[in-house]
């Protein structure tokens, strides 16, 4: 039972553990944008902020080593859509449009304007 998981599944998982890492970033820069601005004061004691400063510098750490930064696959599914649509290659396997969604139209198309 050992068995790899198919790459989509694979793509999928990675997709996850990436998103929750840029979840970890994006908490530890807005702990920053606080401290850099003096806002922390407002809400939090000292010893409080910088406990969660701590926090969030570890838990970015443990995120980053399950899914280390990747430029290729980390952009914004729209930058993703956008390159391969350009250059006419296949989406990679975590950014294929969904098997259910392949019948349903839309109503506007605002990538043709």
């Amino acid at each position: 039972m050992s068995e790899a998981f198919p790459k989509p599944v694979q793509a999928a998982g990675r997709s996850v553990v990436a998103r929750w890492r840029i979840l970890a970033q994006q908490r530890l820069d807005h702990l920053t944008e606080l401290y850099e601005s003096g806002r922390w004061k407002l809400y939090h004691t000292e010893s409080d902020f910088l406990a969660m400063v701590h926090e969030a510098r570890t838990v970015l750490k443990v995120w980053q080593d399950l899914a280390p930064p990747d430029a290729a696959l980390d952009k914004p599914i729209e930058v993703a859509i956008a390159q391969t649509d350009a250059t006419g290659e296949s989406l990679p396997g975590s950014l294929a449009k969904p098997g259910l969604l392949d019948r349903v139209e839309t109503q506007y198309d605002f990538r043709k304007s």
